[in-house]
């Protein structure tokens, strides 16, 4: 109430000064105008008398150009002249000077001795000006600087009696200054600006004292309702000084306080309860889902421990089979069986590593850090595999609570792994970023991309698509990412590329 009052009445002060202003312009503009015109006319009649009384003293000239010349030249040499502008210009308060010009321009003649001789600058016309609208003449006023001109022609006719001739032989200008005619009106403003200011000053006291008397009741509403809203909540009898209708409106607000006072505890009991019950099914989600992870690497390990030891069983056979014929076939028979057996042992080895309980040494990290430090480490390694990498990092630290070390080996083996796609090089794109309370880090190729019937192996201890790949890389990655409570995923199109996206929760840095 009070901005929309004081508003209204400030919009009021501004229209009613605007218009008094623009009187005030236009009442001192038509004074100018009136003075400029008087000392043109007093100037003319000066020029013509001098000129026909000075032109009698020459021989008579022959032509229209030697009648010029000896005009210009009367008008030039006569000494009362410019003392004449000076006294004319200096009796009105709003003429800034006077000059007398030729027909191309020359100041023959002038209020200020020193412009004699040179050329005059067109302003613009007073009249005219006068003329424009009020709004745009009153911008015009305030906002700019500018000077007027006033200007009459004289004729050879007028200025040599009887020569027929009437050709402007020179202009009288009068300049009237745009800052002449401010201070003119200094006064006048001055009290306008003073009068506006009070009313405005006079109408926001009135309307705060009237506000605040008027709205005292809904005031005392709102505190009830903080109150309610904030959980400290006080029952008020009385409502003494209101009116009827907000005393009515204030006892139902206690009464509904007090219900909402009982609703609120039994909203946070239920909250705790929730709470309660969320921590124990996350504590149990974790365990299955690490159950889950070790059944996928259990079947993983039994199924590559199966295939060499149907090669030895089939191996063992054959060399009985051969046991009386050419040590050559029973030396390749033993090889055989010596491979099979060095690849059983490293089955086994790998399922011991991934079965025995990992420690995670858990520390504040930044994984913009973590990923520059992986790029600059694969730089060389990229530059010959002609794959042209890109970093992309938030401005902000990316923080979360992490194991380094494990970490840099798991984004060490998405990166490789996509540079190893890339056979004839490409485009690699590691990207940090801070989704809601989260960070993450996505790495994209535009390798070959993945099959749709090999993606839900992915992630499978021993699969692999290499001709000499171990098939434990992706699986360790998957690893790291399930102890860090993170999540992994990834996209791939055909013939365009794979996308990794690794997301882990994120940890605010105070200051």
């Amino acid at each position: 109430m009070v901005l929309l009052s004081v508003t209204l009445v400030a919009l009021v002060a501004l229209a009613l000064s605007a218009l008094h202003l623009n009187s005030l312009v236009d009442f001192a503009s038509g004074a100018a105008i009136e003075w400029s015109r008087l000392a043109s006319e007093q100037i003319t009649a000066f020029l013509v008398d001098h000129i026909r009384q000075s032109v009698k003293e020459h021989p008579p000239p022959a032509t229209e150009q030697e009648t010029r010349l000896l005009v210009y030249q009367i008008v030039k040499t006569d000494p009362d002249l410019p003392t004449m502008l000076l006294k004319t210009a200096v009796h009105s308060r709003y003429i800034l000077e006077i000059n007398i010009v030729s027909a191309s321009g020359e100041i023959l003649a002038s209020s200020f001795p020193d412009r004699v001789g040179a050329t005059v600058k067109p302003l613009r016309d007073f009249e005219k000006w006068r003329q424009a609208s009020g709004p745009a003449r009153l911008v015009d006023f305030l906002t700019s600087r500018p000077d007027y001109q006033v200007v009459s022609d004289l004729g050879q006719s007028d200025a040599m009696g009887n020569l027929g001739q009437s050709d402007t032989i020179f202009r009288v200008q009068v300049v009237t200054s745009n800052t002449l005619l401010r201070r003119g009106l200094s006064d006048e403003l001055a009290w306008l600006a003073l009068i506006s200011g009070g009313s405005l000053l006079v109408t926001l006291l009135i309307t705060v004292l009237a506000a605040n008397r008027a709205l005292r009741p809904v005031k005392r509403i709102e505190q009830t309702i903080d109150r309610i809203a904030q959980g400290s909540y006080r029952a008020e009898q009385g409502g003494r000084g209101l009116a009827k209708e907000f005393a009515i409106v204030e006892s139902k607000l206690n009464l509904l306080g007090q219900q909402f006072h009982g609703a609120r505890e039994d909203a946070n009991e239920l909250r705790h309860n929730i709470e309660t019950l969320l921590e124990r099914m996350a504590s149990q989600l974790d365990v299955a889902s690490r159950l889950a992870a070790i059944s996928k690497l259990t079947s993983g390990v039994a199924h590559e421990i199966k295939n060499p030891l149907n090669g030895i069983a089939l191996r063992l056979d054959l060399l009985r089979a051969k046991l009386g014929g050419p040590e050559e076939d029973i030396a390749r028979e033993i090889d055989v069986l010596s491979k099979e057996v060095l690849r059983l042992d490293r089955v086994v080895k790998t399922f011991l590593d991934f079965s025995r309980p990992v420690e995670v040494h858990f520390e504040d990290a930044d994984l913009s850090a973590l990923a520059k430090e992986i790029v600059d480490l694969v730089a060389p390694q990229a530059k010959v595999a002609k794959v042209a990498m890109r970093l992309e990092t938030p401005p902000q630290p990316a923080c979360f609570r992490a194991d380094p070390d494990m970490l840099k080996q798991a984004i060490l083996n998405l990166i490789s792994n996509a540079m190893e796609a890339m056979k004839n090089g490409g485009d690699l794109h590691v990207k940090v970023d801070r989704p809601e309370g989260s960070v993450s880090l996505e790495i994209a190729d535009s390798g070959p991309g993945i099959p749709s019937e090999l993606r839900d192996k992915v992630f499978q201890l021993y699969f692999t698509t290499k001709t000499k790949g171990s098939g434990i890389g992706l699986a360790l990655t998957y690893r790291a990412v399930q102890l860090h409570n993170g999540t992994i995923a990834f996209t791939s199109e055909e013939g365009r590329g794979t996308t990794f996206r690794l997301q882990f929760p994120a940890v605010v840095v105070h200051a």
